[in-house]
């Protein structure tokens, strides 16, 4: 059941409907319960292993602000109702403490260990829908935990929700227990019924639709078309399915989050954004400050500092950006191709533009292609296929089949005034112009046309399979 189907058309309404109406302290199950039934419905396996993950790291959370009574919070309350011999560790602290790390390595592990399990198996076990991501977020928050710098959370319910909570739960972002735990805790005061909240919220899950269903879809056409087949085809229709696959997994990530940050935002959340305008970085290290957020900014917290971040030379950071942009690529997928595109752009960080003495339009138009280039090793099948097309790119550069590329005319015109719309609001808003916040201020008038012309453009133009198969999100297989 995804954002873009029937099933979740009918599924959301009720759920936000009956929420409404409920009293703060029964919202949190009633959430709870609708979160599992979404997992559900993509199978009930993928719920079992949720679950168990959820146990397994509520306890051990629990585990490590016991016994964890040397680090951050428990250690700052410690000194402040000290004795004056209290300075010297005592042996049963220092045994504590010792559990307490051999509690999160041994939990920390496990949670690799079946996220590695299920990416690299080679049965035919799927990979569970979003367990990299409630995995991710799970890790962070033990890490949290035994740092200090977070209190366990000792209600079961508040926990399962924050690693459930399904309009982040298939995609990301990957979520901080310091954001969405806090507003669970907070569940009866958040602002449910707030009519610019409402409104807000509901046209960035309009505009979600927009970009998957007008854009991301529409360009996965001619794109899945090159790459199933690409020896059919010249250089030039790879080169421009390459160029149109940025396009397409910007807007279909993009787009899912939107969803989710609309839909839970209707319920009164605010989850992390996790794009600010990435196709106008300047250099790497911008567009991994612009792109993926919540992944970018968990890789640099919770592997890239504590390996050592800049602080030990450059060689040092040159090994520890390659590290992290190593696990980068690994969580993304199985093949190696995974593992190259996530090493290209750490070494693209390491020999970065950004002291380049040049424009910054030209930095922009450099970045675009470094990274354009690298998401053709991202979206290959394997290094062969990769090997094959770039032999083709360099042997054979010419349009050979545009009509294999299966869009007509009109469509083509669609896709292209779709990408237009993409970069002109993304310039706009770097620009400082707020184009949501300009329909916002419009009269109720002018605010329902736009939005009736937005609904009619998803109805009218969007891609739709028989009966109504959308495509799935490209994020969902990660």
């Amino acid at each position: 059941m995804g954002f873009t189907s029937l099933a979740f058309l009918v599924f959301f309404p009720i759920v936000w409907l009956v929420y409404l109406m409920l009293p703060g302290r029964f919202r949190t199950v009633w959430l709870l319960a609708a979160s599992y039934v979404f997992l559900g419905t993509f199978g009930t396996k993928y719920l079992a292993v949720l679950i168990g993950s959820t146990l397994v790291t509520w306890v051990a959370g629990l585990i490590l602000e016991k016994y964890g009574i040397t680090n951050g919070v428990k250690k700052a309350e410690a000194e402040s109702k000290a004795m004056p011999e209290a300075g010297k560790s005592s042996a049963s602290e220092q045994k504590k403490s010792s559990l307490a790390t051999g509690v999160f390595v041994a939990v920390v592990g496990f949670h690799v260990a079946v996220l590695c399990f299920f990416k690299y198996n080679r049965s035919n076990i799927a990979l569970p829908i979003g367990i990299s991501f409630y995995t991710f977020q799970a890790i962070g928050y033990l890490t949290d935990v035994y740092r200090g710098t977070v209190r366990a959370e000792h209600n079961l319910l508040n926990f399962a929700l924050f690693q459930a909570f399904f309009p982040k739960l298939v995609q990301g972002p990957i979520e901080r227990s310091g954001n969405l735990l806090r507003q669970i805790q907070n569940i009866g005061t958040l602002p449910v019924r707030d009519p610019e909240r409402i409104r807000r919220s509901a046209l960035l899950l309009l505009w979600g639709l927009c970009e998957k269903l007008l854009i991301a879809d529409r360009i996965a056409i001619p794109v899945n078309a090159v790459y199933s087949q690409f020896g059919a085809f010249g250089g030039v229709e790879i080169i421009l399915a390459t160029a149109l696959y940025a396009f397409q997994i910007y807007c279909d990530f993009a787009g899912y989050t939107d969803m989710g940050r609309g839909i839970a935002g209707l319920l009164g959340f605010d989850l992390l954004v996790n794009f600010k305008r990435p196709y106008q970085a300047d250099s790497v290290q911008d567009f991994w400050r612009r792109w993926h957020l919540s992944l970018s900014s968990f890789l640099r917290d919770y592997v890239y500092i504590p390996l050592g971040g800049s602080r030990r030379g450059r060689f040092r950071r040159a090994v520890n950006i390659l590290i992290t942009f190593g696990v980068s690529g690994i969580w993304h997928g199985t093949g190696f191709h995974f593992l190259l595109w996530g090493l290209l752009h750490g070494i693209g960080q390491i020999f970065d533009i950004k002291n380049w003495k040049v424009p910054r339009a030209v930095k922009r138009v450099l970045i675009f292609l470094f990274v354009d280039a690298t998401w053709m090793v991202f979206r290959v099948n394997s290094l062969g296929d990769l090997k094959g097309m770039l032999r083709v790119i360099l042997t054979n550069f010419r349009l050979q089949d545009f009509a294999g590329m299966q869009l007509g005319s009109f469509e083509w015109v669609l896709l292209v005034f779709g990408i237009l719309a993409v970069i002109a609001k993304d310039v706009l808003n770097e620009k400082g112009f707020a184009f949501q916040s300009w329909i916002l201020e419009r009269n109720a008038v002018l605010r329902c046309l736009i939005y009736t012309a937005l609904l009619g453009a998803v109805l009218i133009f969007g891609v739709y399979g028989a009966a109504y198969d959308t495509s799935g999100f490209l994020y969902t297989q990660f």
